[in-house]
């Protein structure tokens, strides 16, 4: 779930936490100093805790502090200390992926409860899927008769299976290979729900987290319910009922979040490990949306979801009868490019040159309308080396200079970590998570300008509206404007939003989940749902 944040941002800090001797942690532990097996040394408490002032904000203490433990067990002082400054390329070294993969299995918090009690956290996988299975009856046995007015049953749970002991599942016959391996399925002619614990579940799970594979099941439990509903399969195409099932996964969700479950407890992070499963489960680039067997586009299936965890059943239940362009919103972008295949990224060395030129175009046009006064461009852009010369603002260095981006409103320009962030960014994800980052500068310039708030959780979710609101502009292929957004970039957003958002659960900080709400109301809404006209 969170690998992209802690390998962007927290494993990036590590070479600045430790060459920052006056650093005042502001996280003290009588664990400080830990003696390992492996080396028998003892990290200097002071260097540990200027590397867990710099984590934390992003990774999480617990997160944190684990993985400068499992350095520890691996390296030397000196060794961490060669390895974190002079390793190309931190975030997909070996041995960081390693760290990482270990701390995120070991530091999961989602929890299964009974009324009234405390949450204890899952063993196995194996813990999730039951509990899942029991909350998922619990909802629609209530929930059916309060939307549809029928009575629910309970489909056949006819899984797991294993492919590898030779396991074949049925569908009214025996299933092909590509029908069932590394897949999970409803068979609405047996009623019965399946799923690859060896091919789907484990990966989802080890890679992504516990709700990932809760989702997996609340999804093909939402092809059960339209079962049992009548879902008319020859009058809408099958995304109609993918995207339809994701917003049903999504009712239940938000009914778990709301607390109103007696099993589950959702924590900080499981709502991301979703985001991150539809990352990784849309569609690929080239199905067509009105094509056999397209399940819809990361944002298509994420906008699925958030309209079940917002509105509830009801709102899905409207999906059949809805205009396509209402709940296929990638058919609208770049449609041709999509069709084609192509995953189109701007050359690195134009991609801040154009993506700034296209944020000074938008806001010339759109700043007058909504604020009554002309735009005025961003005096200056400073792209910076973080070992050497880093701008300050109005007399004071930032922070965080490894990774980092900010706009100074004191002398109005905007900077940027041009020799770690923006290649890491480009590479990992691709032109838009610059677009992503930069857009959210050019809206707290937005800010300044207008005179609105510009610190806490509020102020960031308004940035992050404004930056949904300038992607859609890059819909409309305006000649005012030099770039176009194809559907492969709204993907290379929400990745953005999620490798630069704090960890859940960090008090007074904006989790991915919030901000993907904001990214979409400006998207899909307009500069009205922001909070500033």
């Amino acid at each position: 779930m969170r690998r992209l944040l802690v390998l962007v941002l927290a494993l990036g800090m590590i070479a600045a936490a430790c060459g920052d001797d006056d650093a005042a942690s502001t996280t003290t532990s009588a664990a400080a100093s830990t003696t390992t097996a492996a080396t028998g040394e003892v990290y200097p408490a002071d260097m540990v805790d200027a590397y867990m002032e710099g984590c934390i904000p992003e990774g999480g203490e617990e997160l944190c502090r684990c993985t400068i433990e499992e350095y520890q067990t691996r390296l030397t002082f000196e060794e961490f200390l060669d390895y974190s400054t002079n390793t190309p390329n931190l975030g997909s070294d070996p041995l960081s992926l390693e760290i990482i993969e270990v701390c995120l299995r070991t530091t999961d918090t989602t929890g299964t409860t009974t009324a009234g009690g405390e949450p204890t956290p899952f063993a196995t996988m194996e813990d999730v899927i039951d509990a899942t299975l029991l909350d998922l009856d619990a909802f629609w046995d209530a929930e059916m008769p309060e939307v549809w007015g029928i009575d629910y049953t309970t489909p056949i749970v006819n899984g797991p299976y294993y492919v590898s002991r030779g396991d074949v599942p049925t569908c009214g016959a025996p299933m092909e290979p590509a029908g069932y391996q590394g897949n999970a399925f409803y068979c609405g002619f047996e009623d019965t729900v399946q799923w690859d614990a060896e091919g789907l579940m484990a990966p989802l799970y080890e890679q992504f987290g516990d709700f990932t594979v809760a989702l997996v099941l609340a999804h093909e439990w939402g092809h059960a319910i339209q079962e049992r509903f009548g879902f008319d399969d020859s009058a809408s195409p099958t995304i109609v009922s993918e995207l339809q099932a994701d917003c049903l996964a999504g009712t239940w969700t938000g009914y778990v979040a709301a607390g109103e479950s007696d099993i589950l407890v959702l924590e900080p992070g499981d709502l991301e490990e979703a985001m991150s499963g539809f990352l990784l489960i849309g569609d690929q680039l080239g199905t067509v949306p009105q094509g056999e067997g397209a399940h819809g586009l990361s944002f298509d299936r994420l906008n699925a979801f958030f309209d079940g965890y917002d509105q509830g059943t009801s709102r899905c239940a409207e999906y059949e009868t809805l205009p396509r362009d209402d709940i296929v919103v990638s058919s609208q972008i770049g449609l041709d490019l999509l069709a084609q295949g192509e995953d189109v990224n701007l050359p690195y060395e134009d991609t801040a040159t154009l993506l700034i030129e296209a944020l000074e175009a938008f806001w010339a046009i759109v700043y007058p309308d909504v604020f009554g006064g002309e735009w005025v461009p961003v005096s200056g852009i400073f792209p910076y080396d973080p070992d050497g010369t880093v701008p300050t603002c109005g007399g004071f260095s930032p922070e965080v200079t490894e990774f980092n981006a900010f706009y100074c409103a004191a002398e109005d320009f905007v900077a940027w970590d041009d020799l770690n962030l923006f290649p890491a960014l480009y590479s990992e994800i691709g032109d838009m998570a610059i677009g992503l980052v930069l857009s959210n500068e050019w809206g707290r310039a937005v800010q300044a300008r207008a005179g609105l708030p510009t610190e806490g959780v509020g102020a960031q979710l308004q940035v992050d509206c404004l930056s949904g609101v300038w992607t859609a502009a890059l819909t409309h292929n305006d000649p005012r404007i030099p770039i176009i957004l194809t559907a492969g970039d709204l993907e290379e957003g929400i990745s953005g939003l999620l490798a630069l958002s704090a960890t859940p659960g960090i008090e007074g900080a904006a989790s991915a989940f919030q901000r993907f709400a904001a990214f979409k109301a400006g998207f899909l809404e307009g500069i009205t749902a922001c909070g500033v006209a």
